[in-house]
């Protein structure tokens, strides 16, 4: 799982160059094709290093293609309601992702072996990709007149050199490494913690409000703009971190409290695409999100471990609680330095 979150921002990076050149359909279907086969090939390995390369590597290849192609395609179609598009993109990612897990328990349910589910997910997914492929539509590339040049445009290279795009990358790892202290963990905190018999209920529950806040923060992301959205989410998932803190094995605080994470960390996933294309133009959404999804990559790689570790350690999470509410904290600051000192560059440029 950890070589797949990690390896996802590279694809999103050749993908985005793809949507930027008028390519989003290749894109999704490559990393369609990619996706399915790393699940087929899974399902003929006998050892960890070749899982490591084919589920690990292929199918995170496919999934960063597919998800950037998705995503930054329907950005281009709709730039006036960029939180919205997102919202809706990336919750059709939930509820499939709810699809999918229910599918993988039927086909281990009827089989009762790993490597035939795998196989039979991968045929059933490179099916699902033949067929929607036919519905497909690549935004015009950014030199074709489709999409107006802004004097906001920058490419990857000029964004790097940018202090706007190391605050934000830095708010999105803080942010991500927040919210998957509650996905990856969920049900293990639940567990030892709050006497839960099983951790099963509360993963599925997250996920399906995580689904529904996307869809929540992109309509309230093109109302509020992005930067006050994430302060509220931010703050939001302060209040739910310092809720567990206090209220340690009262389990309707750590629903409300989980489901609270689930909800809000949905904003954060929603907004950044937004606020790329807000500082740097459109016409390299693509590429430059690719790299701005690098502090994903970060805070979703570290927190699971940084997580385990001091549980282990500690022997309890209140100290994971307390650390992320900081890790918050900064967050916001940053994100209203940011806010402040955006508005003074763009209107230089203006």
């Amino acid at each position: 799982f950890s070589i797949n979150m990690g390896i996802i921002p590279l694809p999103m990076i050749w993908g985005g160059r793809m949507i930027d050149n008028g390519k989003g359909k290749q894109a999704i279907v490559i990393g369609g094709i990619l996706f399915s086969l790393g699940f087929i090939l899974s399902g003929f390995v006998d050892n960890l290093p070749m899982l490591f390369l084919t589920y690990g590597v292929i199918a995170g290849l496919g999934s960063g293609l597919a998800f950037t192609g998705n995503l930054n395609n329907i950005l281009k179609f709709f730039p006036d309601r960029r939180g919205l598009a997102s919202g809706i993109v990336l919750a059709g990612v939930g509820v499939g992702t709810l699809l999918c897990t229910r599918l993988a328990e039927y086909f281990m349910a009827q089989t009762h072996d790993v490597s035939r589910a795998l196989l039979y997910l991968g045929i059933v997914y490179l099916v699902v990709i033949f067929i929607v492929q036919f519905f497909i539509r690549s935004a015009p590339a950014k030199d074709s007149g489709g999409i107006k040049a802004s004097p906001l445009d920058k490419d990857y290279r000029h964004m790097l050199k940018d202090l706007r795009f190391w605050l934000l990358f830095m708010i999105l790892a803080l942010g991500v490494f927040s919210g998957m202290v509650i996905s990856s963990s969920s049900a293990q905190i639940g567990m030892t913690q709050y006497g839960l018999l099983s951790g099963a209920l509360v993963v599925s529950l997250v996920s399906i409000f995580n689904s529904i806040g996307r869809l929540f923060w992109g309509g309230l992301t093109d109302k509020l703009g992005g930067y006050n959205t994430l302060v509220i989410v931010y703050l939001f998932t302060c209040l739910c971190m310092l809720l567990l803190f206090f209220f340690n094995g009262n389990t309707s605080v750590f629903y409300f409290s989980a489901l609270g994470v689930g909800f809000a960390y949905a904003g954060i996933l929603v907004i950044f695409p937004g606020l790329t294309s807000q500082n740097f133009g459109m016409r390299n959404q693509g590429l430059n999100y690719g790299f701005m999804y690098f502090g994903f990559a970060v805070g979703a790689v570290i927190a699971p471990y940084v997580t385990s570790a001091i549980a282990k350690y500690t022997g309890s999470y209140n100290t994971v609680f307390i650390l992320t509410t900081v890790l918050l904290l900064i967050g916001v600051v940053l994100t209203l330095i940011t806010k402040k000192y955006v508005a003074t560059v763009l209107a230089k440029i203006h």
